[in-house]
């Protein structure tokens, strides 16, 4: 008896392949197993838009136990590991070890041979199945495992082809906090100063991007040599890691600013906050070596914290605060990053409007409230306790600055009305409105999202939600749009934010946690200043 994985993956091949796009000539379609072209000697059939194979294939190549019972006309198939499965021609119900199930395409008797489907069959049975359209290509194989950063993602498919294991770029981007664009026929990785590019891969290249499923996907190695990363498969290519981690390992004020060392070159970006002073970086791909301390004195600089920013993607944030509003510049080498602190600017940004009796108007809306306790969370908590002092937060950072006006629609555990709420808003002419939530589902249920009405609230939503995902560390759920109350009657750019799932034990932990609620408050303020700055 051949090993299981073989069976199964050689079983796999008379299932029917349910194709994204239109198939023109379904004899021309590749069969990959693990990485090998196999080619049945009876040519698929197109059913009704699906390509099926007959299931005779498995048993006379790979020797997987296929009957038929012509008595009640029924297909038995045993993949040797404790799994049987029936099936009946022109019927969509099978049975996986006697329990029922609904197939997508009923098994079909097609010039006196069998031809089953193969997708449903494929998830029973733990396989991964992908569809290469440039190719032409089906490919399944035995699941493959990929880490980004020591982090496995659970949820991010290994398709195994001749030329490579292509992994989505999706599913890698995020982690290492990169931003996915398609501009024309290319592929933009963005992050901070970082942007890559890459472009579609040919026939059967491994080098570019390939379309599997619909996504844009890539090998580990490529997207290595193409962000300056390390990929490394264990011996029998069950797993991948994919590394792109750097260490801080120490920093040091001087005469003229800070220096910063790590065991390589550093990427970053930058903003700066007044009241007090300070310069904001953000190191991408980072993590804080054990035992990193402050040393030195500056006369230009007052203090300086940092922090592990955030996890997945990994970022650690370092805060200067200045004795004066200096200017200031970054350079960075290999082994160190220099913020060097020039004259001090005549102004302090953000750059005042020009009539400073016209401030820049935002209402922070903290959801639910006093009778209304919002969604339940997995430790007895309520949401309407949750979003309070975040939103406190979010509002005393913006109070520091004489620009901006802010308005609470509650500043206590009281309830205004979805109505009162906007009333509010639209009467003080606010220039943005920001609502603080916090979802609710399954258990299992889990991410972040920010929502919009609006076309004119999409640029400050996008903004919004780019600081909330990079704060919460979460699973990014999108940027969506929704006809919530909040933000579809007001008339300024809205957005409402669901922070993450209270529901979900992890996530409910780590949003009770007063850290977790100071990011997430200074990454909303951080939001509202660069919308700010980009409208001023």
């Amino acid at each position: 008896m051949r090993k299981r994985g073989l069976l199964l993956w050689a079983f796999l091949l008379i299932f029917a392949w349910v194709v994204p796009t239109a198939v023109q000539a379904a004899p021309a379609m590749s069969l990959v197993v693990n990485g090998k072209e196999v080619k049945p000697d009876v040519p698929p059939q197109l059913v009704q838009n699906r390509t099926m194979i007959p299931l005779y294939f498995a048993g006379e190549a790979y020797g997987v136990d296929v009957k038929w019972d012509n008595n009640t006309r029924t297909v038995t198939i045993d993949d040797h590991a404790g799994k049987i499965i029936t099936m009946k021609p022109d019927n969509k119900t099978a049975y996986v070890n006697g329990k029922a199930v609904t197939l997508e395409v009923a098994p079909k008797i097609i010039k006196d041979r069998t031809f089953l489907p193969l997708r449903q069959v494929g998830d029973w049975l733990g396989a991964t199945v992908g569809w290469d359209a440039a190719a032409n290509t089906v490919t399944f194989n035995d699941k493959k495992s990929i880490a980004v950063n020591g982090n496995v993602l659970t949820q991010a498919p290994v398709y195994q082809l001749p030329y490579g294991h292509f992994v989505r770029l999706n599913d890698v981007a995020k982690p290492l906090g990169y931003e996915v664009k398609k501009e024309a026929e290319k592929v933009i990785l963005e992050q901070g100063a970082e942007k890559y590019t890459i472009a579609q891969a040919s026939a059967k290249q491994a080098n570019g991007y390939r379309l599997i499923d619909g996504y844009f996907a890539v090998t580990p190695e490529f997207l290595s040599q193409v962000i300056g990363a390390k990929a490394d498969w264990n011996d029998n290519k069950t797993a991948c890691t994919l590394d792109k981690l750097q260490y801080i390992t120490g920093i040091s004020r001087t005469d003229d600013g800070i220096s910063v060392e790590s065991q390589g070159k550093m990427s970053y970006s930058h903003f700066t906050l007044d009241k007090p002073d300070r310069i904001v970086i953000d190191f991408n791909h980072a993590r804080l070596k054990e035992g990193v301390s402050v040393s030195g004195t500056s006369s230009k600089v007052d203090n300086v914290r940092y922090s592990q920013y955030s996890l997945s993607p990994d970022r650690v944030r370092i805060v200067l605060e200045m004795s004066a509003p200096y200017a200031y510049g970054i350079t960075a080498a290999d082994g160190m990053t220099r913020v060097t602190l020039q004259e001090a600017k005549p102004t302090p940004s953000p750059t005042p409007k020009p009539d400073a009796s016209d401030p820049f108007v935002i209402v922070l809306d903290p959801g639910h409230g006093g009778s209304d306790s919002g969604a339940g969370g997995a430790a007895g908590n309520y949401e309407k306790n949750l979003v309070l002092p975040i939103a406190k937060i979010t509002e005393s950072i913006l109070k520091q600055n004489p620009n901006f006006k802010v308005i609470m629609t509650r500043s206590g555990d009281t309830y205004p009305t979805l109505q009162d709420r906007v009333a509010i808003a639209n009467n003080a002419k606010a220039d943005v409105f920001l609502s603080f939530h916090a979802n609710s589902a399954t258990a299992s249920a889990h991410g972040t999202e920010t929502y919009y009405n609006t076309a004119q609230s999409k640029e400050f939503a996008s903004i919004v939600h780019k600081h909330l995902t990079q704060a919460t560390g979460f699973t990014d759920r999108g940027l969506r749009t929704a006809n919530f109350y909040v933000v579809k009657n007001t008339k300024m750019p809205s957005t409402l934010i669901e922070i993450g799932f209270l529901t979900n034990p992890s996530e409910n932990k780590k949003m009770l946690d007063p850290a977790f609620q100071q990011r997430v408050g200074e990454a909303m303020a951080a939001a509202i200043v660069e919308y700010y700055n980009k409208k001023h």
